[in-house]
C-alpha cells in the first residue's frame, strides 16, 4: 500500500530552483592587452545549404515521392521528396573543377 509524503516522515515542502532567463554578458578581460567585445551573446544562424534551381520534373516527381512515403509511412522517402522539392537533395552538385590534359 502506497504512503505519503507526511505519514513517513518526509514532509518537507519541495523547493525548486529557479532557472533565469535573462541574457548572459561576458565578463571583460582583465590585465590583457587585447580586449574582446563585451556584450550579449547571440547565436549563429546555421549554415545555407547550396540549392540548385529546382525544374518542374523534379518538384512533380518531389511531391509525388513525399506523398508515397506519407501512405508508405516512410519518414526517408518522404524527407527525400523535400529535399528534391526544394532543390536541395545533391542533384548536379559543384564540385572543384580539374584542368584536362
Amino acid at each position: 500500500m502506497a504512503q505519503t509524503r507526511g505519514a513517513t516522515g518526509n514532509s518537507k515542502p519541495r523547493v525548486f530552483p529557479t532557472i533565469s532567463t535573462a541574457p548572459s554578458r561576458k565578463p571583460r578581460a582583465v590585465g590583457t592587452k587585447k580586449t574582446k567585445p563585451v556584450g550579449v551573446t547571440k547565436k549563429r544562424a546555421p549554415a545555407t545549404h547550396h540549392k540548385r534551381k529546382p525544374s518542374i520534373k523534379d518538384k512533380v516527381v518531389g511531391a509525388v515521392e513525399k506523398v508515397v512515403g506519407t501512405v508508405e509511412h516512410k519518414p526517408g522517402k518522404k524527407a527525400a521528396g523535400t529535399k528534391k522539392i526544394r532543390g536541395t537533395d545533391g542533384k548536379n552538385n559543384r564540385t572543384a573543377k580539374v584542368a584536362k590534359i
